[in-house]
């Protein structure tokens, strides 16, 4: 288990004590990548929901990992979060900007995936109205069409929608991949603990490098 050294010595002897994290989930046969959220305003140091500087400064590593993606032409997901207008859809959400329709707002900038991250055609772009890549939406549906196994996964937030989506694709019977350099967050500290939890207990949170070598290692065999 790897915790960027955020973590206590206590918490950490204590999950390795009940075997927390000690064993991996590994790698299937046939993965996808979603790349969660990367949106103007979780990127945009002026937003009022933003995860600047993080998410700025993990942009070079999430297009590391979709060029790699795209060579292995495995399928590739993005999601796009939302919210109407009128805040129709709005929900409970705690955060003010989403809470009074200042992020993520349909048709606005904000709302759009950033253009070093620009979906290519046939690539899936997954609209979604609440954490949760899979919630109300045709996720699992192409991930089961496509006989995905694996789903290696990027983006923000790691405490929000990242984790989210993480909890409920293993709910479901993915093997879910985070990938270290491409997860983003507010605070450094926040993305560290989100990360050595669902480690320990949903996912398997693996180096970018390690997704690289998985991906060279395919040899076709995922599908297109």
């Amino acid at each position: 288990m790897t915790h960027g050294g955020m973590i206590g010595e206590e918490t950490v002897a204590r999950y390795a004590a009940q075997g927390w994290g000690t064993d991996r989930i590994g790698f299937g046969s046939r993965p996808a990548l979603v790349i969660v959220d990367m949106q103007w305003d979780f990127v945009d140091p002026e937003s009022p929901s933003t995860c600047a500087p993080v998410a700025v400064d993990r942009l070079p590593d999430i297009r590391r990992l979709l060029d790699a993606a795209r060579r292995a032409s495995i399928p590739v997901f993005f999601s796009q979060g939302l919210v109407a207008p009128d805040l129709a859809d709005v929900g409970l959400w705690k955060g003010r900007a989403h809470r009074t329709g200042r992020s993520q707002v349909e048709g606005t900038r904000g709302a759009e995936i950033v253009p070093e991250l620009q979906p290519l055609p046939g690539e899936h772009v997954v609209r979604k109205r609440r954490p949760s890549v899979f919630f109300g939406t045709d996720f699992d549906v192409f991930l089961r069409g496509l006989r995905i196994d694996t789903v290696l996964v990027a983006g923000s937030s790691m405490s929000g929608c990242v984790r989210a989506t993480v909890v409920d694709g293993f709910s479901l019977d993915y093997r879910m991949m985070v990938v270290r350099e491409c997860v983003v967050d507010r605070t450094i500290e926040t993305l560290e603990r989100n990360l050595f939890d669902v480690d320990a207990k949903y996912a398997d949170a693996v180096s970018l490098d390690e997704v690289e070598r998985y991906l060279e290692g395919l040899s076709g065999a995922a599908p297109a």
